[in-house]
Parts: C-alpha cells; sequence; structure tokens
C-alpha cells in the first residue's frame, strides 16, 4: 500500500512537468509559426511603410513645383501616390487604430476630418493641373494641409500603433496597405473619405482612374 501511495505520488507530482514541457512546445510551435508567417509577408510593418511614405509625399510635392518639361509627370506621380496612401489608410489603418488605441475614435476622426480637407484643396488642384493659373498657390496650399496631416498622425496614431498592434499584425497590416494601393483609386474622388467608400469604390474607381491613366500616357506618347 505504501509503495502504491508513493507511485501515485511521482505520478502526480509528475503531472506538471509535463504540462509544463507540453505548454512550451506549443509556445515554441506557435513561435516558429509566427516567424514563418513574417517572413513570408516580407517587407515593411505598417508604421514604417507609411511613415516612409509621408517623406516621398513630401519630396514629391517638392518636385511638383519644379519648372520644366518634367512637371507634369512629377505632378501625375505626386497625386497617384496621395490618392493611394490615403485610400489605404482610410480603409485598413484608421479602423485598427478606432479599435486598439485609447482613444481611438477620436483620433480616428479628426484624422478622416484631415484628410477631408486636404482632399478637397487636392481636387482643386487636380482641376488646375501643373499648367493652370494659380498652380503653385494652390500646390502649396496642399502641401502645407498635407504636412500637418502627415506629423499628426505619425505622432498621435502610427507610433501608439507601434506600441499597441504585435509585430505580425504590423506586418500584416503593411501587407493589407500595399494591397490596397494596387487597385486604389488614382486620382482624389469628394465622396471616397472613410472605410466603406474607399472599399466599395476601389474595384469600380481604381480601374477607371488607371484606365484613364493609361489614356493619357498613350495620348502623350
Amino acid at each position: 500500500m505504501g509503495t502504491l501511495t508513493r507511485q501515485a505520488a511521482l505520478k502526480t507530482a509528475a503531472r506538471p512537468s509535463l504540462a509544463g514541457a507540453a505548454t512550451a512546445r506549443a509556445a515554441t510551435t506557435a513561435t516558429a509559426r509566427s516567424r514563418r508567417a513574417m517572413r513570408a509577408l516580407g517587407g515593411e510593418n505598417v508604421v514604417d511603410l507609411l511613415i516612409r511614405q509621408h517623406r516621398q509625399i513630401r519630396l514629391g510635392f517638392l518636385r511638383a513645383a519644379l519648372p520644366g518639361p518634367w512637371r507634369r509627370r512629377n505632378f501625375d506621380r505626386l497625386m497617384r501616390l496621395l490618392a493611394v496612401h490615403e485610400a489605404a489608410e482610410e480603409a485598413h489603418v484608421h479602423p485598427v487604430a478606432r479599435r486598439v488605441l485609447r482613444h481611438g475614435r477620436e483620433l480616428a476622426a479628426r484624422r478622416r476630418a484631415e484628410e477631408k480637407h486636404a482632399k478637397e484643396l487636392l481636387i482643386a488642384l487636380w482641376r488646375t493641373g501643373p499648367d493652370g493659373a494659380g498652380y503653385l498657390r494652390r500646390l502649396n496650399e496642399a502641401r502645407r494641409a498635407v504636412s500637418r496631416h502627415a506629423a499628426r498622425e505619425e505622432r498621435e496614431e502610427l507610433r501608439a500603433l507601434g506600441r499597441a498592434v504585435s509585430p505580425l499584425r504590423l506586418r500584416m497590416l503593411g501587407a493589407e496597405v500595399k494591397l490596397a494601393q494596387a487597385y486604389a483609386p488614382t486620382r482624389p474622388h469628394r465622396w471616397v473619405n472613410n472605410e466603406a467608400t474607399n472599399k466599395l469604390a476601389a474595384p469600380v474607381l481604381g480601374r477607371l482612374d488607371r484606365a484613364l491613366d493609361a489614356l493619357r500616357r498613350r495620348g502623350a506618347s
């Protein structure tokens, strides 16, 4: 009887160690899967991606102001980058910030209001075009609005997302943004300014804008 009691005690003592080993193996497996998923996604996390694009946009405004035969091409590149950048943010980034950040609803609402104001300026700039009267004035107005918005976005939203969201989710969100930008409209549209309208507009306006871009390039060549 004493021997049976000792054996039972040994089995009972072994159970926690077995459970601990199983937990450790599960954690190791999950970590390995996360690493494989991150390698498969590749590229930048969403914070690094959007901050890099903010730098490209600031440089794009400077190039679009330069006189000469390249102004039209620089203008078109800037408008395309601005359009796809904002479309992806409105469809994928702000909704995540609204859900996971403290005061996320207020932050996302402020960003959308800034983007709506900037989009109105960009529509006016698009209609003026690089050869129209008042082009540089409109370009500078849009540059100031977009630069202020980007700075606030980086300070209040993107860096907070980097702290609140896991590295894997940031990579996944970065991939979502890149995919959205591949199909997004390439020029500003007044009523496309939130998650739902951007996701609905991409299959229709994205194709239409890209077809018009191709026709313009064909006509210019």
